[in-house]
């Protein structure tokens, strides 16, 4: 909530954030749906339901967990986050809900220098699209890619230049050119 209410502060329209913690309290639900946060990250049923009633209408996206913990300085990718058949129920129990399903989430750890754990991660969500549109004629739109772009601390890291080409092919092969919106979260990088 404090970070919400800094956002606020430095002027930063509603529209454009999203509450992307797993773990939330009804009542700070509710305080970012009054304040016009319309768009919310889930990995559980009753996270989900407690949305549905405190922030009505709202965007959905799910986190999934993914591989990467042997290649990450912090495994983050299995700290929060469903396995693929969770997250489509939960996209299809959202929409019973009265939510727009809108994207899938996940985070392959922080400090990962293996390129290829998006690729694994972003094969996934493919697959969670593609189930999705097929059997429950929903059509997802976003994909949040979280963090783990690395910074040169210890050890050098490639240019975050070569993450973006690598990202962006592993995309394409996916999603072709109609891939979804993306939400990155650069996190050390910076």
């Amino acid at each position: 909530v404090y970070e919400l209410r800094k956002l606020l502060r430095l002027g930063v329209d509603p529209s454009r954030i999203s509450y992307g913690n797993t773990i939330k309290k009804a009542a700070d639900i509710r305080e970012h749906y009054e304040a016009g946060v319309r768009l919310y990250v889930t990995d559980s049923e009753a996270d989900l339901r407690n949305i549905a009633k405190a922030a009505p209408n709202s965007k959905i996206f799910v986190r999934i967990l993914t591989e990467g913990m042997e290649t990450a300085d912090w495994p983050l990718s299995r700290k929060f986050g469903c396995q693929t058949d969770m997250a489509a129920d939960l996209i299809v129990l959202a929409k019973k809900l009265g939510l727009e399903p809108y994207g899938i989430s996940f985070h392959v750890g922080s400090q990962q220098r293996d390129i290829s754990a998006w690729d694994a991660a972003i094969s996934k969500v493919r697959y969670i699209f593609s189930w999705l549109e097929d059997e429950e004629d929903i059509k997802l739109k976003m994909i949040n890619m979280g963090g783990g772009f690395p910074a040169n601390y210890v050890s050098r890291t490639n240019e975050l230049s070569v993450y973006a080409e690598e990202i962006t092919r592993y995309l394409i092969e996916d999603f072709g050119d109609d891939h979804p919106e993306i939400i990155l979260e650069p996190g050390r990088s910076l």
